[in-house]
């Protein structure tokens, strides 16, 4: 057995039970000079590999004035962190209670982002566009059963994305960008398929390896 698949089998659960006995009270998250209040019941940016992922790539990137929307904010970093960046940002959550984190954090940190509870895009005003998209999405095929499992669960067949790509394009500008963080446990090839079923490009332009674990930034955009 291979290093990846015995951390799959034997490491990987046992840390997922761990994690989620530690979200069942809230949590402070540092992250390069941003403090996040992190309540139970909301994605912590800090267990899973994703977030700092995409937060190493937008490290490479010029924000500075660029329109931004973070969609499934959760705590509200990647937003926060792209707002200090000097990006004009704002957020979706479908959690009420991820929502209201975001905010906290926002005035806790003297940063402005605007904070939408929102299923997906429905909550934005039509019209509003955006340069940037930002998305740490949920990948895994199964029908979540509980709001909080949104972060996790994508429906059995992948419901999120197609939701996801068919309203794109109503909120990204003209030659705008989409950046979305995937890991190489989800179904990559299923995910881009469906991408390009709606008309968009699906290009990894960011990778990182954790813990055995290869995790990429994909770029999205109008082909054509």
């Amino acid at each position: 057995m291979n290093s990846r698949a015995l951390y799959r089998r034997l490491w990987l659960p046992l840390y997922r039970r761990w994690a989620l006995r530690y979200q069942r009270r809230e949590r402070l998250y540092r992250y390069d000079g941003l403090r996040l209040q992190v309540p139970p019941g909301v994605f912590h940016p800090g267990l899973y590999f994703s977030s700092p992922v995409m937060l190493g790539f937008l490290a490479t990137c010029d924000l500075r004035g660029k329109t931004l929307l973070d969609v499934g904010t959760g705590s509200g970093l990647l937003a926060l962190y792209a707002a200090r960046q000097g990006a004009r940002t704002a957020a979706l959550d479908l959690h009420p209670l991820a929502a209201a984190a975001a905010r906290r954090n926002a005035t806790a940190n003297g940063l402005p982002l605007d904070v939408l509870e929102s299923d997906l895009f429905e909550a934005l005003p039509p019209g509003r566009q955006f340069e940037l998209v930002l998305v740490n999405p949920p990948y895994y095929p199964l029908a979540p059963r509980r709001i909080e499992e949104h972060a996790f669960y994508a429906g059995e067949q992948l419901e999120y994305f197609q939701r996801f790509f068919a309203g794109l394009g109503a909120v990204l500008a003209p030659g705008g960008r989409c950046w979305m963080v995937l890991s190489e446990d989800c179904a990559i090839e299923r995910i881009s398929g469906i991408a390009r079923s709606f008309g968009w490009g699906f290009e990894a332009v960011f990778e990182r390896k954790k813990w055995g674990e290869r995790l990429f930034v994909v770029e999205i955009g109008r082909v054509g």
